[in-house]
């Protein structure tokens, strides 16, 4: 009987050793948590500094494009004004040239006012793939494109230019 209690006891001290080998590992484990939770607060951190910086690096983009965009606007605006005192010269000129009827017709095709015509020409003159096509052919070329009724999108896509140029033609031509 006594080897009977001996296997017992001995069986016993193996369980408990077990039972202690299992905590050591289960408390190392849990330490790994706790550095695991660390390490995962440390990282969290980074990515909040690292957000905040870009959101800092996005609004300096931000303010920089809106800059651009009202730079651009000013610059369009000074364009549409340059464009609205040539528009208004245009009328000048041809008001001049329907007030004296007469002496047009005495001079074959030049007047006084040719120099100003040419360079208010020469401004208007587009380059389109390495050509440069003269206003007044441009002029001709809308006017009788509109005649058979195409509308200003089909005009621009045929003659590759800009929606608004054939606009514009098209008012400065009425």
């Amino acid at each position: 009987m006594t080897a009977f209690f001996i296997c017992i006891i001995l069986i016993g001290i193996f369980i408990v050793c077990i039972a202690l080998i299992w905590m050591v590992i289960e408390r190392k484990n849990a330490r790994d948590y706790r550095l695991d939770l660390d390490e995962r607060r440390f990282e969290l951190q980074q990515v909040i500094e690292d957000a905040d910086q870009l959101l800092g690096e996005l609004n300096q983009f931000s303010d920089y494009i809106v800059n651009r965009m009202e730079e651009k606007q000013n610059d369009m605006e000074f364009v549409i004004k340059n464009i609205d005192e040539r528009l208004d010269l245009f009328d000048q000129i041809k008001d001049s040239a329907n007030a004296f009827p007469d002496a047009r017709a005495n001079k074959p095709a030049v007047s006084e006012n040719t120099e100003i015509e040419k360079e208010v020409l020469l401004e208007f003159v587009p380059i389109s793939k390495g050509k440069i096509i003269p206003f007044d052919v441009k002029k001709r070329e809308v006017e009788n494109l509109r005649k058979t009724g195409m509308d200003s999108t089909e005009i621009a896509k045929l003659l590759n230019m800009g929606k608004g140029e054939i606009e514009l033609i098209s008012r400065m031509s009425k």
